[in-house]
C-alpha cells in the first residue's frame, strides 16, 4: 500500500516547500512588515500577515498530500533523475522568477506579472496568443483587485494604475 519515497528530484523540492512554508509560518511576524498606523489606528481592515498565512498554509497542506501520493500508490513512481533539457527550463523558470521579483516595485504588480507570465506561458509551449494574453492579462487583475478590495492588501502598483482603479470602483 506504501512505498517508501526515495530522494527524487519531486520528493526532494516538496520537501524543501513544506519545510520553507512551515517556517515561514513559524517566523511570520519577522517576515511582513508592521501596518502604517494612521493616530494609533491601523489603515487595513485585516492583518498585513493574514493573507501570506492563508498561503503558506495551504502550500504546506499541498505539499503533505502531493507527498502522501506519492507515497502511496495512487500516484505513478516520479522519474529517477531530470535530463539536461529539464535542467536548462528549471533555470530558464528561475531566471524569469527573478525577473518578475526585480522589476515588482519599478513596474508594479500587474505589468511585471504580465511580463512573466506571458515568458512562462511560452516557455511552457503555449503558442495560442488569445490563450496567453487571457492568461496573462485576466488572471492577474482579477487577483490585483480581490487582493487589494478584498482582502485589503497593499500591492506595489504604479501610480497611473491606482488612480485608474480608485476612480473606476
Amino acid at each position: 500500500m506504501f512505498r517508501k519515497l526515495s530522494p527524487t528530484p519531486e520528493v526532494l523540492t516538496l520537501g524543501a516547500l513544506l519545510t520553507c512554508s512551515v517556517m515561514s509560518l513559524i517566523f511570520i511576524n519577522s517576515l511582513v512588515a508592521k501596518p502604517k498606523a494612521l493616530f494609533g489606528q491601523s489603515l487595513s481592515a485585516i492583518s498585513p500577515s493574514a493573507f501570506p498565512m492563508i498561503v503558506l498554509t495551504l502550500l504546506a497542506l499541498m505539499c503533505i498530500a502531493a507527498l502522501f501520493l506519492l507515497r502511496s500508490d495512487l500516484a505513478e513512481t516520479p522519474t529517477k533523475g531530470l535530463y539536461r533539457d529539464e535542467w536548462i527550463r528549471a533555470g530558464i523558470f528561475f531566471g524569469i522568477m527573478i525577473l518578475y521579483s526585480l522589476t515588482m516595485q519599478s513596474f508594479g504588480f500587474l505589468i511585471s506579472t504580465a511580463i512573466s507570465l506571458i515568458l512562462i506561458s511560452l516557455q511552457m509551449g503555449a503558442r495560442s496568443p488569445i490563450q496567453i494574453g487571457l492568461v496573462s492579462l485576466v488572471g492577474p487583475v482579477a487577483l490585483y483587485l480581490s487582493a487589494t478590495r478584498l482582502l485589503a492588501v497593499s500591492l506595489p502598483e504604479l501610480n497611473v494604475i491606482e488612480l485608474f482603479y480608485a476612480k473606476l470602483f
